[in-house]
């Protein structure tokens, strides 16, 4: 499941290669680093630290710096990211470099997408190593190209620190204890946090419970927020059997639904137990989903108990 999940974060990029350029970037007084992350760039003029994500953000003009932090080694990423995987999330490429940053090595996309009734441009810059990978994915209005060159200028000033110390928590504007649970925790890839029962993401345990807490980077504009939490149910990797129920739900003062549902992994064919909590405020949202190959209903109670901890800071 988690491995699924974390797949979603890399279909991206793909098309011609052109020549290799090298970069080495030094830190300076005009760094900022990326709180939460192991990333410092020199951000571009008027732009300040995202709402809702790990990045930096212009609200004025939609345009916007995002920070992921893969968990998997860049050669696997790099190996899947393929012209057809970028397309079918409705990215068109129109340019790919190789590049060298830091002794690392790296791509550089330029692409296109229509969101909302609007072409967007999209700078993706991915790098890493043999424990992770950085992607660094830039987005401008496509006739605001002045701004679309201070965001890449931005982009390739990028410092990585591969052995910072950071809390992943301090960067969230929620916390959720799994400390009365067999749950612990795995990693955090930009405004979310992935648990499993030994830490390790994707789990090396025979007893596959996780858990998966996320915010919402844009508004929704569904109005029948029941309705949105069965789609987003249905977004999942996960061939869904029944909907065993659908109630409302309140945690920390919010309202939103909670679905218990059983089904099979779309890859593996294993059985899978699921319990999604999809709580709104402010036009976004918190989803709190969990997912268990235990057929029993004990590792969905741990699920629970974690998930009703769920608060805002």
């Amino acid at each position: 499941m988690t491995r699924t999940i974390l797949t979603t974060f890399l279909l991206f990029i793909g098309l011609t290669t052109f020549g290799q350029k090298k970069i080495d970037n030094k830190l300076t007084e005009e760094y900022q680093n990326i709180k939460g992350t192991k990333i410092s760039l020199i951000p571009p003029k008027g732009f300040t630290d995202g709402l809702n994500f790990l990045g930096l953000q212009q609200s004025e003009s939609g345009s916007s710096i995002m920070i992921i932090d893969i968990p998997g080694p860049y050669s696997e990423v790099s190996a899947g990211i393929t012209k057809e995987n970028l397309l079918s999330k409705g990215v068109e490429t129109s340019k790919i470099e190789n590049l060298i940053i830091n002794g690392l090595p790296a791509i550089f996309v330029t692409g296109t997408q229509n969101a909302y009734g609007n072409i967007y441009t999209k700078l993706i810059l991915a790098f890493g190593t043999d424990n992770e990978t950085i992607m660094i994915n830039g987005v401008y209005p496509e006739n605001l190209k002045k701004i679309g060159d201070e965001i890449k200028k931005s982009m390739l000033t990028v410092y990585y620190e591969a052995n910072k110390k950071i809390n992943p928590f301090d960067a969230l504007d929620y916390t959720i204890d799994v400390s009365e649970t067999k749950l612990k925790f795995g990693k955090s890839m930009s405004n979310s946090l992935i648990f499993s029962v030994d830490g390790q993401v994707p789990t090396a345990s025979s007893d596959k419970t996780n858990l998966i807490i996320a915010k919402s980077f844009s508004e929704i504009t569904q109005e029948d927020k029941k309705l949105f939490s069965l789609n987003r149910l249905k977004q999942t990797p996960i061939e869904i059997g029944n909907i065993e129920y659908t109630n409302e739900i309140t945690i920390d003062g919010i309202s939103g639904y909670e679905i218990y549902a059983k089904g099979k992994n779309k890859k593996s064919g294993e059985t899978e137990n699921i319990y999604q909590v999809i709580l709104f405020s402010d036009k976004l949202y918190y989803i709190l989903f969990g997912t268990t190959n235990d057929e029993t209903d004990k590792s969905i109670e741990e699920i629970k108990k974690a998930v009703k901890t769920f608060k805002r800071k």
